[in-house]
């Protein structure tokens, strides 16, 4: 993989903002840089093409104590975003939103979705789902006991080691 940094990720642009270089997203991860410290890494196969998307991006606050994950489509639309959120000597996935649109044709903005579902995971297997669907009359939200949250533990990346952060695995499992 190969890396790019910023101070946020421009979709429709297909760039960072506020570009910089490694030297910089290291010393806002080492906390050695005032308010804003966090910075956003963009993940690109090492194939791919000026034109092509990220494979992901994420939000990595100093320490590697927070992250939050975009996936993205070919068209820079976002369709699921991960929260991660450091408890103890680890991260925890406390969240994934899910993003649907009209349909996959074209680059869409998240305030266009026709439905997102929210889910907020609690170490101790509990879990909301918050669905909010163009096609439902009111937001609907729902309380699970028992979920498997085994999978949603991270170890703190090291910086530049990034790829485990942008998997899309076993901790993307809807709940009904």
């Amino acid at each position: 993989m190969k890396y790019v940094y910023g101070q946020r990720w421009h979709p429709t642009r297909n760039q960072p903002t506020e570009a910089f270089d490694e030297a910089e997203a290291l010393a806002r991860f080492n906390g050695e840089r005032p308010k804003p410290g966090w910075f956003t890494v963009a993940a690109f196969a090492d194939d791919a093409t000026p034109e092509q998307v990220p494979e992901f991006y994420a939000e990595i606050t100093p320490h590697g104590d927070y992250a939050k994950v975009f996936f993205i489509d070919p068209f820079g639309s976002i369709h699921y975003i991960f929260g991660f959120r450091k408890t103890g000597n680890q991260l925890f996935l406390e969240y994934i939103t899910a993003y649907t649109y009209p349909d996959m044709t074209k680059h869409y903005g998240q305030d266009e979705c026709t439905r997102l579902v929210s889910y907020f995971y609690k170490t101790d297997g509990t879990a909301r789902v918050r669905t909010d669907d163009d096609a439902a009359p009111d937001i609907s939200v729902m309380d699970v006991k028992d979920v498997d949250v085994s999978a949603h533990w991270e170890p703190i990346p090291v910086f530049g080691d990034w790829e485990s952060l942008g998997r899309f695995d076993a901790r993307w499992q809807p709940l009904s």
